[in-house]
C-alpha cells in the first residue's frame, strides 16, 4: 500500500484506498490496525523524524485504543479524519499537549436479511 501525507488530503486518499479493497482484505487490513494503530500509521503516512518521535512515544494503552477506533471505522468503511501532529511538538509545555481519539456512531445487524450496517467517523486531533 501507498505511503501519503498525514494531512486532511493524504487521509483522504488513503481511506480511498483502503475502501477499494474487498471485504476479506479489509478486514484483514483492520486486523492489522487493531493490533498496532501507531506501527499502522508510521507505515502509511509520510511523517517528518519529530512526528514519527511523537507517536512512538505514546503510551501502549493509548496505542490499542488509537488502533481499535481506526480499525472500527475501517471494517464499516466509516469516514476517518486525522489531523497531522504538529511540527516542533517537543517544543510544547508538556501540560499543554493533548491527542484524542473520538469514535461516535452504531453497528446494526439484521439477523433476517444478515445485512450489517455502520454509522460512525473517528476523528484523532492534537492540541498543544
Amino acid at each position: 500500500m501507498a505511503q501519503y501525507p498525514l494531512t486532511p488530503d493524504g487521509v483522504k486518499a488513503k481511506q480511498d484506498e483502503l475502501y477499494k479493497l474487498d471485504d476479506k482484505e479489509l478486514i484483514n487490513q483492520a486486523v492489522t490496525i487493531s493490533r498496532d494503530g501507531r506501527a499502522w500509521v508510521i507505515e502509511n503516512f509520510k511523517l517528518s523524524e519529530e512526528q514519527s518521535e511523537y507517536y512512538n512515544s505514546l503510551p501502549e494503552d493509548f496505542n490499542y485504543y488509537l488502533g481499535w477506533q481506526l480499525a472500527s471505522n475501517v471494517i464499516g468503511r466509516q469516514p476517518i479524519s486525522m489531523e497531522p501532529v504538529p511540527e516542533e511538538t517537543s517544543k510544547a509545555s508538556n501540560s499543554r499537549k493533548k491527542t484524542s481519539v473520538s469514535v461516535s456512531g452504531n453497528t446494526n445487524y439484521n439477523p433476517q436479511t444478515g445485512a450489517v450496517t455502520y454509522g460512525a467517523t473517528v476523528t484523532v486531533g492534537f492540541t498543544f
